[in-house]
């Protein structure tokens, strides 16, 4: 063992990420509903984009050897935290600070049960039939 900084570090580094690993554990079916996997749809609303601009990200990265995202039939399981290092290697840190903010709003819509396609609907039937 040596005494670097930079070695302990490094090694710190690999260690707090196993760890991370190991606390989020369980399955895919877990990981979808923490959100740690998304489905092409909700990894769009992540990424500001839609469904087609995020296969085409996620074939590009497993053309550049950084997988994102992996395709099950005709769809893609992406990776949420590799899809938000992809938005900031191409966008930026703001990039994925917008898409961190979109990513809480999903989990909030979420655990509120609602889809967030439809998060505004139920408050304009609710002005609409006030009349």
């Amino acid at each position: 063992m040596t005494d670097s900084p930079e070695v302990l570090a490094a090694e710190l580094a690999a260690l707090v990420e196993r760890v991370s690993q190991i606390a989020s554990g369980g399955d895919a079916i877990d990981q979808l509903a923490r959100l740690e996997l998304l489905r092409s749809e909700d990894a769009a609303l992540v990424g500001g984009r839609d469904a087609s601009t995020l296969a085409r990200w996620a074939a590009a990265a497993e053309d550049e050897g950084e997988p994102i995202a992996i395709k099950v039939g005709t769809s893609w399981l992406f990776v949420t935290s590799r899809l938000l290092d992809y938005i900031e290697r191409a966008s930026g840190l703001y990039g994925r600070r917008e898409a961190e903010t979109r990513l809480r709003k999903l989990i909030e819509t979420r655990a509120g049960g609602q889809n967030p396609n439809q998060a505004a609907r139920p408050r304009a039937r609710q002005i609409s039939n006030c009349g």
